[in-house]
């Protein structure tokens, strides 16, 4: 993985460029999903997550007016109410967010600056809370995994340590990556991919509410790159087995961009669909 040499301002024309791409091959029938803003709310805001929401705020009021009418836009945050530290081999939770403090607002500096941007509604905004993908995404895997017994996925393994048990994507020739464990018979815990994964899923879930009849989904997100293996994991995870040709009526697609920590004049980019890879950007 690189680094683009290139400034704040060329990501921004960067996802435009995929915009407009994608709307001449999509014409009327596809949706962008712009994510920024990804917050902990247990600390002040960030610097990246008011960056972030700059930025996918500034691509959505920069759509080329050609495109506007034939792309739909549909904006969201997600927030980071566990805490996830996540390792190479496992997740860990310091300390969860008290339910009080879950209540459906975001700081004021998020709020300042979405009121600066016309180009979204704030009822309209798309908010998605990890605590609820973590829970969403075992009650997945549960799904998966009683349709696993009678017709497997190639995709999914298992393995039996004691009392407990863990399940495993694999794909090709890829180290497998877990997904979640259980100490016992009916306890799960779902790790950072799984997570990522079923946050993608709903993201499409969302978005097809507000954008019915939408043949493509585009899900552009900025992340830290602290997080880049967990995102591109989850993507993987999301495309290869939740949002599977045979299981969504849409085409979609996963590009993840990753500011650097050394300034805003850097990122790195990911990108996949449900359909094939469709490249990592050095």
């Amino acid at each position: 993985m690189k680094f683009h040499d290139i400034s704040a301002g060329d990501l921004e024309h960067h996802v435009l460029d995929i915009i407009r791409c994608d709307a001449q091959e999509n014409p009327g029938r596809l949706a962008v999903y712009l994510e920024g803003g990804h917050f902990d709310p247990r600390y002040p805001t960030t610097n990246f997550a008011e960056q972030s929401l700059h930025h996918a705020l500034r691509i959505a009021s920069q759509v080329p007016g050609e495109n506007k009418k034939n792309v739909r836009l549909a904006l969201g945050i997600l927030v980071d109410d566990l805490g996830l530290q996540c390792g190479t081999q496992a997740c860990h939770s310091p300390s969860l967010i008290p339910e009080a403090e879950q209540d459906g607002q975001l700081p004021a500096g998020l709020e300042s600056i979405l009121a600066q941007y016309p180009v979204v509604k704030r009822h309209r905004l798309i908010i998605q809370r990890e605590r609820t993908c973590k829970n969403r995404g075992i009650q997945t895997l549960k799904t998966l995994m009683a349709h696993h017994r009678h017709t497997p996925f190639d995709e999914l393994e298992t393995e039996t340590i004691g009392d407990g048990e863990k399940i495993y994507f694999r794909t090709g020739h890829a180290p497998r990556v877990l997904l979640a464990e259980s100490r016992s018979k009916d306890i799960w815990t779902a790790k950072c991919p799984m997570i990522m994964a079923q946050h993608y899923r709903d993201v499409v879930r969302d978005v097809t509410k507000l954008h019915p009849r939408t043949d493509v989904i585009h899900i552009i997100d900025i992340s830290e790159i602290d997080d880049y293996t967990r995102v591109i994991r989850g993507a993987e995870v999301a495309t290869r087995l939740l949002l599977q040709p045979a299981l969504v009526n849409q085409h979609v697609i996963i590009t993840s961009l990753f500011l650097s920590p050394f300034g805003s004049d850097e990122f790195a980019a990911h990108s996949i669909s449900n359909l094939m890879t469709v490249s990592e950007k050095e």
